[in-house]
């Protein structure tokens, strides 16, 4: 009985500290259509709570997006990454071997999304892992359980507005153009 709590605690510790690391979109909040704009997928504290000595091997996770409304134009994974998405068919996915070791960073830069904005309204893009679903899903780390994540980062997508100064050289063209034919 002594050793089923023993194993029980030391299983719950291991769940307990791999929640402390969080994936986050970073970038832009508001794009014209037409426009072309890039979001980094950053993990915050990716070693915080876990055992010293740690790695992090792979990462795996969905991206989802109103098609109607941004195309995707690339996947750029960070240096340290592999890319492992033709192996695993998760578009967002990478390996490390050795894996990323904890070295103090508050965060750590897993790839780069670029998008193509193709209409107009609010939308936003998501990052998620099911790993209990998928084996090629979440944050894999060597000392500990494989961490799901999830991510949201909303966007205000508008159509441009003619620029000003643009506007007003036409119309000063025109009025010069007027004020010759009078003259």
């Amino acid at each position: 009985m002594m050793m089923k709590t023993l194993v029980a605690a030391l299983i719950a510790a291991g769940t307990l500290s791999a929640q402390a690391a969080t994936v986050s979109l970073s970038g832009t909040a508001a794009a014209s259509v037409g426009q072309t704009f890039s979001l980094d997928v950053l993990l915050q504290q990716p070693f915080d709570g876990e055992r010293a000595g740690d790695e992090l091997l792979a990462f795996g996770m969905d991206l989802s997006f109103d098609g109607s409304l941004l195309k995707l134009l690339g996947v750029s994974l960070a240096p340290a990454w592999s890319d492992d998405s033709a192996f695993t068919g998760v578009l967002l996915s990478g390996s490390a071997f050795p894996g990323v070791a904890d070295e103090g960073q508050g965060a750590l830069t897993l790839a780069t999304l670029s998008f193509e904005v193709l209409g107009s309204g609010s939308t936003s893009i998501a990052l998620g892992s099911d790993a209990a679903g998928n084996f090629n899903h979440g944050l894999v780390y060597l000392m500990a359980p494989t961490l799901d994540v999830q991510a949201t980062h909303a966007l205000a997508l508008s159509v441009p507005e003619p620029g000003s100064y643009a506007m007003m050289l036409a119309g000063l063209g025109l009025l010069s153009l007027a004020v010759r034919r009078r003259g």
